[in-house]
């Protein structure tokens, strides 16, 4: 059996390292953008120089020769039924077929975006580009206040740059946690010497070749921006072969329109724990997806319980996790203490959300908030949950650790 794996992602590479665990035998090519598959979860601390480029390698290099998986360095062109045909002209025969391409930065049409030192993040050349222009910059301007951008303007901020963060919507993580949970983001991130302009748009980047200031209702100084704008699937290659919406459409076993073709990650638009078909472009939901994805592909049958959003601002000493639902039309539970700000969103006895900031202990609970979320287990004392969510710690070591 002759396995081909676009994408080298958490997707990817997870997919490969199932299919290895049942099939012994078969070829698996994995084809990657890059030498060595890496995370990009952590490039911001690759950045403020807190690990270095091998920290990043999802799994280290000889791992790949001794599973027997070929890396091919390359990109998809095109493919049918049993061939993949790369930009270089080399051309790979498959069986079955994972398209784990991920997803690629939205760049905003705004007038002068293509200038010198402007940069998108979401790769480990993004990061060294950035690292080196770092070196003849003072200000930063970084466009998008979500999980990434946020991260992002700390890591520039512990380089010594001046950076300010602009963001369309009146707060930053918009739509991501309440209200309260952002003041007290920003708060922290000001007390780095973080600036925020938030609730106006960027005009216009101004400067001859190389960027020198953004216009957001008035002009702002800066030698280097950093766009993070969000994100949108990786289909290129694939849209005119295969059924797809903004992403390849999947389901829960991870198959798509044609037939020993599968889709996993960032790339697929799949029904979510909660019955919406959407993309969740988490590195969580790769992992899960490819893992379901390899079983499959290798003739074991299983299928998806569907991803569960989740949002993860790792620094400062206010650590943010924000997962599943929220809205006015859940009820809900808040616990507040000192630098400590709990929401639990619930339908009937049933936890469908939950955000919180100031608490590392509480982004150590993320697997166990999913599997209750996922499993519909009855949250009997909504309140003692709220004050003390660790204590379904003790639940998740009857169940798994036994």
């Amino acid at each position: 059996m002759d396995y081909v794996i676009a994408g080298a992602g958490a997707a990817g590479v997870t997919a490969a390292a199932i299919i290895r665990e049942i099939d012994k035998e078969g070829s698996i090519t994995i084809i990657s953008k890059e030498k060595v598959p890496y995370s990009p979860v952590f490039l911001a601390d690759y950045l403020g120089g807190e690990i270095g480029e091998s920290n990043l390698y999802i799994k280290d290099p000889e791992y790949y020769k001794q599973m027997k998986i070929n890396l091919v360095e390359g990109e998809v062109q095109d493919f049918n039924e049993n061939k993949v045909l790369l930009k270089d002209g080399k051309e790979i025969e498959f069986d079955r077929f994972l398209i784990a391409t991920g997803s690629k930065p939205f760049i905003p049409p705004i007038p002068g975006v293509d200038k010198e030192n402007i940069f998108t993040f979401q790769t480990l050349n993004d990061a060294k580009k950035v690292l080196d222009a770092v070196k003849s910059s003072k200000n930063a301007a970084v466009i998008g206040a979500g999980p990434i951008g946020l991260e992002v303007a700390y890591s520039l901020r512990v380089l010594g740059l001046e950076v300010m963060v602009f963001e369309l919507l009146d707060r930053i993580l918009p739509g991501l946690v309440e209200a309260e949970i952002s003041e007290m983001v920003e708060e922290e991130f000001k007390r780095h010497g973080i600036e925020f302009k938030t609730g106006v748009g960027v005009e216009e980047f101004v400067g001859k070749d190389r960027v020198k200031g953004v216009v957001a209702g008035e002009t702002f100084s800066t030698d280097l921006v950093i766009l993070s704008t969000g994100v949108k699937p990786n289909i290129e290659g694939f849209a005119k072969r295969i059924e797809v919406n903004r992403g390849i459409l999947v389901n829960r076993k991870m198959e798509t329109s044609l037939k020993n073709v599968y889709a996993a990650g960032d790339v697929a638009e799949a029904e979510n724990a909660f019955g919406e078909v959407c993309i969740i472009p988490t590195w969580t939901n790769a992992v899960t997806q490819g893992r379901v994805a390899g079983m499959n592909m290798a003739g074991v049958e299983a299928y998806h319980e569907g991803s569960i959003r989740v949002n993860v601002v790792k620094k400062s000493s206010v650590p943010v996790i924000s997962l599943g639902l929220a809205g006015d039309s859940f009820d809900s539970l808040v616990y507040s203490r000192e630098r400590v700000y709990r929401k639990a969103f619930f339908d009937g006895k049933y936890l469908v959300g939950f955000q919180s900031a100031g608490s590392w202990s509480d982004v150590s609970l993320s697997g166990i908030l999913q599997f209750l979320i996922r499993k519909k287990i009855p949250v009997k004392n909504k309140e003692e949950f709220v004050r003390r969510p660790s204590i379904f710690r003790n639940f998740w070591d009857l169940f798994f650790n036994k």
